[in-house]
């Protein structure tokens, strides 16, 4: 992940300030707890799955 990505994931989890990515997080959290709940989910693969989904909100790119 991105430096400044990384920093307004941050910024959202501790509330520091304001974030322009707050609906970006919230889409990533909701996806993530669904692909938790499956069956087919792996629990290493969950902090991953959630991580490529913020940066994919945030910035409209996936980087494998």
């Amino acid at each position: 992940m991105e430096d400044p990505i990384a920093e307004e994931l941050v910024n959202i989890i501790k509330k520091n300030k304001a974030s322009d990515f707050e609906e970006a997080f919230e889409r990533a959290f909701e996806l993530t707890k669904s692909y938790a709940g499956s069956a087919n989910a792996q629990a290493s693969a969950i902090p991953s799955v959630f991580e490529k989904l913020f940066e994919l909100f945030v910035t409209g790119k996936n980087k494998s």
